[in-house]
């Protein structure tokens, strides 16, 4: 268990190296980076996968008693060390048998892959990230509670895609996220790269909003030391809504960056800039000028792993809401005990107002009245995991989220109380597989 998801999360992070404007809703903070994906020795690829059992139990609002669910999930990663041409691709998925998702039969997948290319002076990247859930995600690789995938270097996943941000009460959601991003070394501390990405979120069942997203960001960067990194730039987004509402959002932004590097197992980055809001129907999204910020302290030394992270921005209302202001604080911690043990805790609130005004309605649909609103949400979750041998390990997980809503959010599908789910299972992971280029 522990070394799929050390391997998985590692995937992932070579997927979100070029991805990471992919997943963010809130005008985006152009960084400097030597390359677009990993710059490691080897000429050959790392191939890994992993196959767990789980049971979780949940407690709460949306069950009447006790809610219960199998688990059949597994995972499989490709990681190539080229220098040149990096290429990461991450799979995660199951089926979940039981009364938790009103189905007794009920899938959820997640697929990333990301592809770079470095050319003398020019970094080059694409990227994709796909998602089926059948409810807004919330912690660990799948963004599903309770089937064993915090690792020891949590990630936020498809939490922090175009599902995240709002809970809905069991709403199938299929979202999806592609870019490319450029960057062209000017010298050797200063370089200028720019970035666009389109997603979109779809709710089959026509329980929810749904809305597609256009994005772009050109920025300079520049290195003033080894340890100190500025950064400026400019941004454009338009979110655009479906269900008949006719509506769209767009945002302009100015951002500053600075980063810098603590020490050697410490790190900071701070982002913040205005961020001016408009619409194409005044009367009911007026336009504002806000100010959107990204801060993030990082922490890696041996066998402990941590972050904490704090955003501002637009989001996209996540199906819930034509468009939120939303200010976000994370905080996730990883640790290794030996070679058997693993402790992860990762936590998220997140507060959204709604950018309708109120008292106006978007529009509506045959399900629904898209007034403006805030939620409050809360999720975290803690897992222990055990290894047994050289390919099977056990875990067991807690996992919590609590939202609160007003009045006029009431008539949408928006989820309101508190759940707790209880999962325990266990993981057979065999070695990694070297395997050539693609």
């Amino acid at each position: 268990m522990s070394r799929s998801l050390k391997i998985c999360v590692a995937s992932l992070a070579l997927v979100a190296a070029t991805a990471s404007v992919a997943f963010a809703q809130a005008a985006p903070a152009s960084t400097m980076s030597p390359s677009v994906g990993p710059g490691l020795p080897s000429v050959d690829g790392i191939f890994h996968y992993s196959l767990s059992a789980s049971e979780q139990f949940q407690f709460g609002d949306l069950n009447t008693g006790v809610g219960y669910s199998t688990a059949l999930s597994g995972s499989a990663s490709y990681n190539s060390r080229s220098v040149a041409h990096p290429f990461g691709m991450l799979y995660a998925g199951g089926l979940l048998l039981g009364n938790l998702y009103k189905n007794s039969l009920t899938p959820y997948q997640n697929f990333a892959i990301s592809q770079g290319l470095v050319k003398g002076a020019w970094n080059f990247g694409v990227s994709d990230s796909v998602s089926y859930l059948p409810e807004s995600p919330t912690t660990g690789l799948s963004g599903i509670p309770g089937v064993g995938d915090l690792g020891s270097q949590p990630t936020s996943g498809p939490s922090s895609g175009p599902a995240g941000g709002i809970l809905t009460a069991n709403a199938t959601n299929v979202s999806n996220a592609l870019t490319g991003d450029v960057e062209r070394r000017l010298s050797g501390r200063t370089s200028v790269s720019g970035s666009a990405t389109w997603s979109i979120l779809r709710f089959p069942n026509s329980n929810g909003l749904d809305n597609s997203q256009v994005m772009g960001e050109v920025g300079l960067n520049h290195r003033l030391d080894v340890r100190d990194t500025i950064s400026g730039n400019v941004s454009y987004s338009t979110l655009s809504y479906g269900s008949g509402i006719n509506l769209s959002i767009q945002t302009r932004g100015i951002n500053g960056v600075f980063q810098r590097v603590l020490s050697r197992s410490l790190s900071m980055s701070a982002s913040a800039g205005p961020l001016w809001i408009s619409s194409s129907n005044s009367a009911v999204v007026p336009s504002n000028l806000t100010v959107a910020t990204d801060l993030s302290l990082n922490y890696s030394r041996r066998e402990v792993t941590g972050g904490l992270n704090y955003t501002r921005g637009v989001q996209g209302g996540s199906g819930v809401q034509a468009g939120t202001l939303a200010d976000s604080v994370s905080a996730s911690i990883g640790r290794t005990y030996g070679r058997d043990w693993m402790t992860s805790v990762s936590a998220n609130y997140t507060h959204s107002s709604g950018l309708v005004q109120t008292g106006a309605a978007a529009g509506t649909n045959l399900n629904f009245l898209y007034f403006g609103g805030t939620s409050n949400m809360t999720y975290g979750g803690a897992q222990v995991s055990r290894r047994l041998s050289d390919s099977l390990s056990a875990f067991a997980s807690y996992n919590v989220q609590h939202q609160s809503i007003d009045s006029s959010l009431a008539l949408q599908n928006a989820f309101s109380g508190l759940t707790q789910t209880f999962g325990v299972g266990i993981t057979f992971s065999p070695r990694s597989t070297r395997l050539g280029q693609f």
